[in-house]
């Protein structure tokens, strides 16, 4: 996998050269001609090369245009600062001892907004936004995203600003404060922590910033995408007839942070688009789809904006918008007295989230396209890769549909370089067993379990629960002992309800995880999610328990062993000899045993 990664950086680079990514010169700047521009000499970083480089895939293969003709396949203008930007501000502001000390999140980010901007970017800024009045993505593309081939998935910060103020001063300063905040995120505690996860200790970064328009349609006081989600070459938890390497979508109504955090959202394979085990019944249809959704406010936003809580966007109620265009495309209706869903929105009842006109109708071929787009991207990378991205409609009868490509990166999915077997005396002496596990091998390193105690477990407290799994890992991680984390629900969720939202700080010391699907908490599993995708591309093995399916925790066992600490939810024991971990990469199958 790695030489595949390595071979492909090297084309990436080429792309580059080729001439893919423009010079930005204010004077000669055309914002309707000039689709990818850049400032400065330095490095573009790793997202920003995916993103040329897809473009370069794009151009060379016109095939997938013409099959697609009611689609419009596309990558959103683009501008990057190169990280010679970074390096002039850091370096003019004297900031550099915030990646060497220890300094909170908050400390950092105070540091970064009291400095001053270099004149020469803020001056082509300025330029750039003297013709750009669309509302921008402000991202970071990290040297290290490219360096260490790994995707540092969320774990820098992404900001987006509505840039339609009539007064141009203040749409720089909030496109200048986004782009201190993406700069102090990669002083944060959470790159950090995942680089000594790689590295074994902190290594100076280097950080360039992707500028990009936002995909969308302006929607009342609102903008954003009829859809976006993450597409994946292979599928860890295949179900039905699907098959790994066929992929799997996950996808929501407007921004993508709802798929990125591990909210709820639709997963569906692109080649059996019709099996959807979250939508089994109506009860399963009800309990599952998507009620949220984020969007950028564009009208009657305060001038200092919000850049802490959801990053500029809002959180708002799919019902909330069921007279807006997206959903009333992509809704169906209950229908009560029937307890039956409908596949219209234009009947009474409450609106449900079921994308059938889509799944099951094809009214836009999308899984077709994202079958053709993960490919394109498997053969061009030589390796699976993940793909963001969003969409919009159009309302016109004949009109074309936009396709905004919006990130590619090597997906990790663990090479099965030896079996692995697992005999029935090892099923039945193993106090854990899954037949959902990810990953391939033996790990026979970790002597410890931190759990969150079952009976003690309330959905309402799971973030005091976060708080006492990072305060347990920072212990163990000190004293190096790699330890198993057991809890239900999807760990890493950004929705609190779904699972325990931990960060990668929070957990940056362990060596497997496992989630319980059980009767409290039975969010499907995690896959799509940054937080999922880190923790994979770790290669830390990833266990689903589902309860009462022939899966099991031996919850008897583990409470017999003397605890080596105790908080309110969660409980710390220690083992004599450290456990084995045995996973068969090619069944999914996992056993633990002492």
């Amino acid at each position: 996998m790695r030489q595949y990664i390595i071979s492909n950086i090297h084309t990436l680079r080429k792309w580059r050269q080729k001439g893919v990514v423009a010079q930005f010169k204010g004077e000669h700047f055309d914002a309707d001609t000039m689709d990818f521009v850049k400032i400065g000499q330095g490095s573009i970083g790793g997202k920003a090369r995916s993103l040329a480089f897809m473009s370069a895939l794009l151009q060379e293969h016109p095939e997938i245009h013409e099959k697609f003709l009611e689609i419009n396949i596309v990558i959103p203008k683009t501008l990057v600062i190169s990280t010679d930007g970074f390096e002039a501000f850091v370096s003019q502001n004297h900031l550099e001892h915030f990646v060497r000390e220890d300094f909170t999140d908050e400390e950092v980010t105070e540091g970064f907004l009291k400095a001053d901007m270099p004149e020469w970017l803020v001056s082509e800024l300025e330029a750039y936004l003297s013709q750009v009045k669309y509302p921008l993505s402000v991202r970071s593309s990290s040297l290290l995203e490219d360096a260490q081939f790994q995707p540092y998935a969320g774990l820098y910060e992404t900001y987006m600003i509505p840039n339609n103020h009539p007064d141009i001063s203040l749409r720089l300063k909030h496109l200048i404060t986004a782009i201190k905040l993406v700069y102090a995120s990669t002083y944060y505690e959470g790159p950090k922590s995942f680089t000594r996860s790689i590295l074994s200790q902190a290594q100076e970064e280097a950080m360039a910033v992707i500028i990009q328009q936002v995909a969308g349609e302006e929607y009342g006081d609102f903008f954003y995408p009829a859809g976006s989600g993450v597409a994946m070459s292979h599928n860890f938890y295949p179900f039905s007839h699907m098959k790994p390497e066929e992929g799997i979508i996950n996808i929501a109504l407007g921004l993508g942070k709802t798929v990125m955090e591990g909210e709820k959202s639709l997963r569906f394979s692109p080649k059996h688009p019709n099996i959807l085990p979250q939508f089994s019944t109506v009860d399963d249809i009800l309990a599952n789809a998507q009620r949220f959704f984020y969007a950028l406010r564009i009208k009657g936003y305060s001038d200092e904006l919000n850049f802490g809580e959801y990053s500029n966007l809002e959180k708002r109620e799919v019902d909330d918008a069921k007279d807006e265009f997206p959903v009333r495309v992509f809704a169906s209706t209950y229908v009560p007295e029937e307890h039956r869903i409908r596949d219209t929105s234009y009947i009474p009842g409450p609106k449900i989230l079921t994308f059938a006109q889509i799944l099951k109708y094809n009214s836009l071929p999308l899984p077709q396209l994202l079958c053709e787009i993960l490919e394109l991207g498997r053969k061009g990378m030589g390796c699976p890769v993940e793909v963001e991205f969003s969409i919009n409609l159009s309302s016109e009868k004949n009109g074309k549909s936009d396709f905004f490509f919006l990130q590619m990166r090597p997906m990790v999915a663990e090479e099965e370089r030896f079996e692995v077997q697992i005999t029935q005396k090892e099923i039945e002496k193993a106090f854990c067993h899954s037949s959902q596990a990810l990953g391939n091998g033996k790990n026979e390193e970790m002597a410890d379990i931190v759990y969150v105690k079952p009976h003690d477990f309330k959905p309402e407290a799971t973030m005091q629960m976060a708080e006492e799994v990072g305060q347990i890992n920072a212990a163990l991680l000190k004293d190096k002992r790699p330890y198993l984390l057991v809890g239900p629900g999807r760990w890493g969720s950004f929705d609190r309800w779904l699972g325990i939202p931990v960060k990668w700080k929070n957990i940056s010391g362990i060596g497997a995880i496992i989630e319980l699907r059980n009767e409290k908490l039975r969010s499907d599993p995690s896959q799509g999610s940054h937080f999922f995708q880190n923790i994979t591309s770790l290669g830390i093995h990833y266990i689903t328990v589902t309860e009462g399916s022939g899966d099991y925790f031996d919850w008897e066992w583990v409470a017999s062993l003397p605890a080596v600490q105790e908080t309110t939810f969660l409980r710390h024991v220690r083992l004599e000899k450290p456990m084995i971990l045995k996973i068969d990469g090619r069944k999914s199958q996992c056993v633990i045993f002492h």
